[in-house]
């Protein structure tokens, strides 16, 4: 499903006030969530054509968001998209892993982002809306050992450097990032900060972390859930609830 922006040229702003003008190329509807669309998008900077992924708000509430937030009168975009550009400078502050690139667009209801596709790797998400399936690729049926046990040592080290700034991870924030050559190299990133949050300070440090744990372990198995064979399924599933049990009673302090 293909479509354009309101114009062709648009100026995205970065969180320290610099703007970027693109013109748009072309772009692909790849996701549909609560808050709004996902595209991947084509755009033309200084001559040189770029890819990368643009998430559209939705100007009006999905039911899911209904429930939770009472209607605003300034718009569900402007405002949804401004709490996820808000919530990439609060992570990119804390060190987290995050893309690169996070801009929102002169709509105030569009941000551009880096992508996770490029030519020798795809990128799914944790929440099961984009998989290797999906994307035209086998399950996984490998990991290296070591690489393997470095990507879930990072990620589970993630949720304890978010804990410690007092940020709570939701376990649809992750998209994980593979090799399309063999065996399957993987990694992650930060990449829907629509429910990331600060907690207050009054909330006990160590409860946001057994939660920011539960998170990334949850995210994890809805993963292996869609993308991974059932022969590899058990092994990743093994060394997930090792790391999760490292980590959960790991004093940070």
């Amino acid at each position: 499903m293909s479509s354009n922006l309101e114009g062709p040229k648009i100026s995205f702003k970065k969180h320290t006030g610099k703007e970027t003008r693109v013109q748009i190329i072309n772009e692909t509807q790849i996701n549909h969530g609560d808050f709004g669309e996902v595209f991947d998008t084509l755009v033309e900077i200084g001559g040189h054509r770029k890819r990368f992924i643009v998430k559209k708000y939705f100007d009006y509430p999905t039911d899911a968001i209904e429930k939770r937030t009472k209607a605003s009168p300034l718009g569900w975009s402007k405002i949804n998209a401004q709490t996820a550009f808000k919530n990439y400078s609060l992570a990119q502050k804390a060190g987290l892993k995050v893309f690169p690139t996070f801009r929102m667009g002169e709509d105030k209801k569009s941000i551009l982002m880096t992508t996770g596709f490029l030519d020798n790797q795809i990128c799914v998400s944790s929440n099961n809306k984009i998989t290797v399936v999906e994307l035209g690729r086998p399950l996984i049926k490998e990991m290296g050992g070591e690489m393997l046990d470095k990507f879930l040592s990072t990620i589970f080290t993630e949720g304890l450097k978010a804990s410690q700034k007092q940020i709570s991870l939701h376990s649809d924030m992750f998209f994980f990032i593979l090799s399309k050559d063999e065996p399957t190299k993987i990694d992650f990133v930060l990449g829907d900060l629509d429910n990331l949050r600060k907690e207050e300070k009054l909330i006990p440090t160590e409860s946001i972390k057994s939660d920011n744990m539960i998170n990334i372990k949850k995210a994890l198995y809805h993963f292996c859930e869609k993308n991974i064979n059932r022969n590899f399924s058990k092994k990743f599933l093994d060394k997930i609830e090792y790391y999760y049990t490292q980590n959960v009673y790991r004093d940070f302090k």
